[in-house]
């Protein structure tokens, strides 16, 4: 059983994290969306801001799903379980990614863009496009399993569960159905604002036993 006071920290996190999702990409990420090449876009003061605050919310989400599974452990059996492993190994990794987006993309791109625009260039699926398209896929692959489990196992998070869910698929929608930079806004929108109210709930938590 989790301590109250950290099932309340954790909750609190998520609801940062969820918050600075809806602003970054409400804000900073639209100014990234450009025709500009990568190397260019990573040597930007925008790039360095946003990806910065990235890590900051990864950081956040990673407590978020500790406080979360600690609210419905007693429920959630085994399925809440293998989310919970894989919502927290998605978001350590989406962390590292980000962090690597920070100081080794960002650092190439001032010292040797020709690096960055081959990394970007490249023919076929390479090891760089799987250092990120692995962490996006288990993050949101775990949280929406996780998502799942909270369904049945938590009743107050059951709302915000539906918005997070609904979010991971409403991006790629309304980003096609929209364009990338609008569609994109409106999905991370229902995104983050499902993790902010799930995170305010788990604020408000008295135990970690997920009480009703």
């Amino acid at each position: 059983m989790a301590r109250p006071g950290l099932v309340r920290w954790c909750g609190r996190a998520l609801a940062a994290g969820g918050l600075l999702t809806f602003l970054l990409n409400a804000t900073l990420t639209p100014l990234m969306v450009a025709k500009a090449p990568l190397e260019q876009t990573a040597a930007s003061t925008v790039f360095v801001f946003r990806q910065s605050l990235a890590i900051l919310v990864a950081a956040l989400l990673l407590l978020g799903t500790i406080g979360l599974y600690s609210a419905q452990s007693e429920r959630a059996g085994v399925l809440g379980g293998i989310a919970f492993v894989i919502a927290v190994l998605g978001s350590a990794l989406l962390l590292a990614w980000e962090w690597i987006n920070v100081f080794l993309i960002r650092e190439l791109a001032l010292r040797a863009p020709a690096a960055v625009r081959t990394l970007e260039t490249a023919k076929g699926l390479s090891m760089y496009d799987l250092g990120a398209l692995i962490p996006i896929t288990l993050f949101s692959i775990g949280w929406i399993v996780l998502e799942v489990s909270t369904l049945r196992a938590w009743e107050p998070g059951r709302r915000p569960a539906i918005a997070v869910i609904a979010g991971f698929f409403l991006i790629p929608i309304l980003s096609a159905a929209f364009g990338v930079i609008w569609g994109g806004v409106a999905g991370n929108a229902v995104l983050g604002f499902g993790w902010f109210f799930q995170g305010r709930a788990l604020a408000k938590e008295r135990t970690g036993e997920g009480q009703s």
